[in-house]
């Protein structure tokens, strides 16, 4: 939000209580005694921030431990390891080996599935020299707003007010705020930034995931019905014999639901014990720290037993009331027909419902791989191959790029703001023949002439940046094709792009920029987002990322050398580096993840809806076991008796498939939505899933129908 916000919101808006401003994960230079610390994460709020966040306090007072600017409040791993066994109360953190900070707190470890992530947190008082912001600015875009609002006010109100003053502060009505509750960060909202990317969660693969382990429950269920059903015969005296010494028909529907609630609640307790031995595997598959207590919670596991519960009966259901109707003269004098037409289409039915459900996450897996597919081989629009990122904290900057290029390994070196780091946008923009009322959010990247040739970029029109031309770096700008489409200019090159006044002390005054060329369009962050109008400037200091291209031979020896480099000119800081494609490819980590738990749903629904049908084959087999005798007596061939068995089966799975096609394109189409460049699901996703469906389908039930049809057929009629 605008840094204003915060103190405006306090004095203005009477509902609100507090008001506290954060932002977190800084990587500053820290000294402790004779230590100097690079890896800590520190974060900056307001005083109030202990006062709207309870996080634990085992020393100091969370009333009064940020009101001094230079207090510091630090996590208990954090005082165990840069302390030791001493108090770290009233000790001394030196930042940016200037300014020193007193202890004046010690907080419990910040929980990993807290939204908010810090080792140590300092007021905001000095982040206007730090980061030189104004904190009387509405155009300065730095912190998150946390607004503790009275019992009782209207949360869609205060909403309104926000809109109302953004707009009298800045002058623009088209921009807005809202206000989201505290609880909902972590499934509903897509925020993003450099600073905040801990990791969340999301609603809709959540109840994507939710949806599928229902529908594997009910599959369970489906065969549990379809094989007691089955095996019906095996009980049918038991149940005659139990109607004939008196027992009602609600006593053996009882009787069997019972049966089936017991199994649910043995299938509980081994469950748990499978749950414990692979939760350390489910949690690296799915980027979580759950525990087994986290099962237990109070909360969840009457939710647990009432699920166990539901299952129980609904499985148990049919076959109580189909065994409970069975007559007790036929059953005895072996005259027991195995099912009425009723019964026999029913179990149809739940077949046609469990390849539904199969088919349906069959093309959902089809989908997402092909989407991740689509995203590694995109052409991106620049080269993310052998670039290796760094934080840049040389002092004579052209010295160590040029004793780095020195080296025939190093091919090139550049220094601005990286892909996958998006930077923050500024509206106050206007340029020739600008309507008045047209609002663009343009996102600005400061960059060095080498930043086209380290990334292997083309310019669609005009030139780029140039170290011989001086005025390159003052008066001449460069945009991409996105922005020069939304300006509205035909021939831009020439024509002058206006940056506005601020009112910040910190921003430049108005500068008027010439474009001198149009940069072809490149993803400057994942393919969930659009390219953005973009706009380029020669001040590549400005951002310290150094991004080095490397040779692909000898990277080990390459890297040795960067490091060595980096020591002779880098003092305090050590050499940390990452390549550009394995930060680009963390931006798909949870669609990874989302297509493995989905390949692993996907195989258990496959395996349990073949169990079924396996199971359905083997009755259907038997009860047909006589007719198979007599049509093998009449000269029916095996092939021909396996194709009648199999025949009817594939009607079913071909139904399964055209009902579960429309409920598959859309899921498939919502989760689409979340990528900005995307695959478009056609007919051969449904076509693959109706084959594959079809072929294995098929490879179950032939095994029963041809064991069938090669029995001797003097075994199934000599009793006749």
């Amino acid at each position: 939000t605008p840094t204003a916000l915060g103190t405006t919101l306090k004095m203005s808006f009477p509902g609100v209580q507090d008001v506290c401003r954060f932002q977190g994960e800084f990587k500053y230079s820290m000294k402790v005694g004779d230590r100097d610390i690079f890896d800590a994460n520190i974060a900056t709020a307001d005083p109030s921030f202990f006062a709207l966040f309870s996080f634990p306090f085992i020393s100091g007072d969370p009333h009064t431990a940020m009101e001094d600017p230079y207090s510091a409040v630090i996590t208990e791993s954090v005082a165990r390891k840069y302390f030791g066994d001493e108090n770290p109360m009233g000790k001394t953190l030196k930042m940016h080996h200037k300014e020193d900070y007193i202890v004046t707190g010690v907080i419990e470890d910040i929980p990993d599935n807290s939204h908010i992530q810090f080792e140590i947190i300092i007021p905001i008082a000095n982040m206007a020299s730090y980061h030189h912001i104004d904190f009387t600015d509405w155009t300065e875009m730095f912190f998150y707003t946390y607004v503790f609002l009275s019992p009782g006010v209207p949360v869609r109100e205060t909403g309104e007010n926000l809109d109302r003053l953004l707009a009298e502060r800045t002058g623009k009505s088209n921009v807005s705020l809202f206000l989201q509750p505290l609880k909902h960060i972590h499934l509903r909202s897509d925020f993003q930034s450099d600073h905040d990317n801990h990791a969340r969660g999301s609603l809709s693969t959540l109840s994507i995931f939710t949806t599928a382990a229902f529908g594997i429950l009910l599959l369970a269920c489906i065969n549990f019905m379809n094989l007691s059903t089955a095996r019906s015969t095996g009980r049918a005296r038991e149940v005659g014999l139990r109607k004939v010494i008196g027992a009602s028909r609600a006593d053996i529907i009882r009787q069997y639901l019972q049966e089936s609630v017991i199994l649910c609640f043995i299938s509980l307790l081994a469950a748990l014990v499978l749950v414990y031995a692979i939760l350390p595997v489910f949690n690296n598959l799915a980027g979580k720290q759950l525990t087994l207590i986290n099962l237990l919670d109070p909360v969840l596991m009457p939710v647990l037993l009432g699920v166990v519960l539901f299952t129980g009966l609904l499985s148990g259901s049919y076959p109580a009331f189909f065994l409970s109707a069975f007559i007790p003269s036929r059953v005895l004098r072996g005259g027991f027909v195995s099912g009425r037409r009723g019964q026999s289409a029913l179990r149809k039915y739940l077949v046609v419902i469990q390849f539904m459900l199969t088919i349906f996450l069959v093309m959902g897996t089809l989908a997402v791989d092909r989407q991740l597919k689509y995203i590694r081989n995109k052409n991106l629009g620049l080269d993310t191959e052998q670039i290796l990122l760094t934080l840049l904290r040389a002092r004579n900057y052209d010295s160590f790029k040029n004793d780095l290029l020195s080296d025939p390994r190093v091919l090139s070196v550049t220094v601005s703001l990286p892909p996958t780091n998006y930077p923050r946008g500024i509206s106050e923009v206007t340029w020739e023949g600008k309507h008045p009322d047209h609002e663009v959010m343009f996102y600005p990247l400061t960059v060095d002439a080498d930043y086209l040739k380290t990334f292997r970029m083309k310019m669609a029109e005009g030139r780029f940046f140039s170290p011989e031309i001086t005025s390159d770096r003052t008066e001449a700008v460069i945009l991409n094709q996105t922005a020069v489409r939304i300006m509205g200019l035909e021939s831009p090159v020439g024509k002058q792009f206006i940056m506005e006044s601020r009112t910040s002390p910190y921003a430049s005054p108005r500068r008027i920029y010439t474009i001198i060329g149009i940069i072809e369009d490149f993803h400057q962050s994942s393919l969930h987002q659009v390219i953005e109008p973009m706009f380029f400037k020669m001040d590549g200091e400005r951002y310290p990322y150094t991004c080095i291209r490397i040779s692909p031979t000898n990277l080990a020896g390459t890297l040795q050398f960067i490091k060595t480099t980096w020591e002779s000119h880098v003092e305090l800081f050590p050499f940390t580096y990452q390549f550009l494609d394995e930060r680009l490819n963390e931006s798909y980590a949870s669609d990874r993840r989302t297509e493995s738990i989905l390949s692993l749903f996907t195989i258990l629904a496959l395996l349990t809806a073949c169990l079924g049908l396996l199971g359905l084959a083997s009755f259907m087999a038997e009860t047909r076991t006589k007719e198979i005798g007599v049509r093998k007596t009449l000269g029916a061939s095996v092939p021909g008796l396996v194709l009648m068995q199999t025949r009817e089966f594939t009607k079913w799975v071909l139904l399964a498939n055209m009902l579960a096609w429309p409920a598959a394109y859309y899921t498939i189409s919502r989760w689409l939505r979340g990528f900005s460049y995307r695959i478009r699901p056609g007919v051969d996703l449904a076509l693959l899933s109706a084959l594959f469906s079809l072929a294995v389908a098929l490879l179950t039930v032939s095994i029963h129908a041809l064991r069938a049809a090669r029995t001797n057929p003097v075994q199934s009629l000599k009793y006749e």
